[in-house]
């Protein structure tokens, strides 16, 4: 990976055994042999203050108490234990509350617009892979829905009391929509409109699950996505070969900067209809294969306690595990700097296929530097309406969402 020099370390740095243990805590259970390496590895670690503030930062300290907590003899001493139990009782009760504001926006909003969609990422890993849903940490929902759809579901989401955020430099401000035009000039110019939901849920709508490429078809997905089941409802998620092959391209491209995501890999290889070959197969028709191959060496060596000083030598499984661990003493500004080509980012590593040309990506690029909503003085929709004409019928009358 072309790497710039990094900015210093935010956060202490974890020692070889911490980061080998660390890694191997972060799935959702532990085999025998697991419980094992993990009994050899307690007495090594130096700093558990630094272990147990990387694990809440990088979205996995729940999973680690809990593992840690299962090992009966040669687990850590227990007032080790009593550090971390507030954390993660607090982080497990901020997950049940988020996925009691999910079935309310699945029930009131989704359902009740009637649009096609599929859930992918986070709350649909959640769903299909792991063995208890509520381990798996994620910050917001998204949703695929056909771009002629998204003012269905966000009209209802209005009408439900939900917001529609804008993003700005201070982070994201409310905006209300007080005409048709409006909203249309929104859902033209925001690849992915996020609304929040009253119980502060924000959800992100997406025409397509990746715009770094194209490379997946969104009617495909959506014609093939499929029911699991949750406590309340069976939702629609992604099927599973092109959103395994997703998650091991987007999480690559992220550069396994999130233990949560160390914990996918490890909820769906141990998924019993998990099937790698197909994934695999399906990698290889759109170009990924060697990314995709990549991130389930890193899981095999992540899944056996393995740390980048383990090796003399590299493999693209050892570059993401580098990259994992080198991620672990910082957060979105220290990815940030790890990602240093943002145009051409789908091609961090030099042993990636490329799946598009180059020229492709590079155009696909550029969408980061088109006109957004908040560059446009409100009475630019008549421009707007001209460029869409014929697109579809007007939208009916927006309500303007109630004050807080």
């Amino acid at each position: 990976m072309n790497q710039a020099p990094l900015l210093a370390p935010s956060h202490p740095a974890l020692s070889p055994p911490e980061a080998r243990l660390l890694l191997l805590l972060s799935r959702p259970t532990l085999s025998a042999t697991q419980q094992d390496r993990a009994r050899d590895l307690v007495p090594q670690v130096g700093d558990w203050p630094a272990l147990i503030d990387t694990a809440w930062r990088k979205y996995v300290l729940p999973m680690v108490y809990q593992n840690l907590a299962r090992l009966e003899r040669g687990g850590p001493a227990g007032e080790i234990l009593a550090m971390m139990r507030p954390q993660a009782v607090g982080m497990t009760s901020e997950m049940l509350r988020r996925h009691a504001a999910f079935d309310w926006f699945h029930e009131r909003c989704v359902i009740a617009s009637d649009v096609p969609y599929a859930y992918f990422k986070g709350r649909a890993l959640a769903a299909r892979f792991y063995p208890d849903p509520v381990q798996r940490f994620y910050r917001d929902i998204d949703i695929l829905v056909p771009r002629a759809s998204r003012v269905d579901l966000i009209r209802c989401m209005i009408d439900q009391g939900c917001r529609a955020l804008l993003k700005s430099d201070s982070g994201h401000e409310e905006i209300a929509f007080a005409t048709d035009a409006q909203l249309d000039e929104f859902l033209f110019m925001t690849p992915v409109p996020g609304v929040v939901t009253p119980q502060g849920l924000m959800v992100e709508m997406h025409g397509e699950i990746d715009q770094q490429t194209s490379l997946f078809s969104t009617s495909d997905l959506l014609r093939e996505a499929h029911e699991v089941a949750t406590q309340n409802h069976r939702i629609r998620v992604l099927p599973d070969a092109p959103h395994v092959a997703f998650i091991c391209y987007h999480h690559t491209r992220h550069v396994w900067s999130k233990l949560n995501w160390v914990a996918d890999l490890a909820a769906i290889c141990a998924h019993r209809e998990f099937d790698r070959e197909a994934v695999l197969d399906h990698a290889r028709r759109l170009k990924i294969h060697t990314t995709v191959a990549a991130a389930f060496e890193f899981h095999d060596l992540t899944s056996a306690g393995h740390h980048p000083a383990d090796f003399d030598h590299t493999t693209p499984g050892i570059d993401l595990l580098r990259a994992c661990v080198t991620g672990l003493a910082g957060d979105d500004e220290l990815e940030a700097r790890m990602r240093t080509d943002q145009v051409l980012s789908v091609l961090s590593f030099p042993w990636q296929d490329v799946p598009v040309s180059r020229w492709r990506i590079a155009m696909l690029g550029l969408r980061k530097f088109r006109p957004v909503y908040a560059d446009f003085p409100r009475h630019a929709g008549r421009a707007l309406a001209a460029l869409r004409a014929g697109d579809r019928a007007p939208a009916a009358a927006i309500r303007k969402p109630p004050a807080d």
